[in-house]
């Protein structure tokens, strides 16, 4: 259970910090609103998401393949 409380607090620290970074330093970038961006901006996160998720789905299979 403690170790539980420990991940929950680190995500909730580690979120605010970037909510705070973002509403500290988002209004000094010089973001042009074109769509390109705008699009970019939306899908970057389910790239990033997407990307980890096959590298893990590739290495777990690298492990296994080794493994028999």
């Amino acid at each position: 259970m403690p170790d539980q409380i420990g991940v929950v607090a680190k995500v909730i620290v580690g979120s605010t910090a970037i909510a705070i970074a973002l509403k500290v330093l988002a209004p000094h970038l010089a973001i042009p609103a074109t769509p390109v961006v705008s699009l970019a901006i939306v899908l970057s996160p389910t790239v990033i998401v997407g990307g980890i998720l096959c590298w893990q789905l590739w290495v777990s299979n690298q492990g296994d393949a080794a493994n028999s």
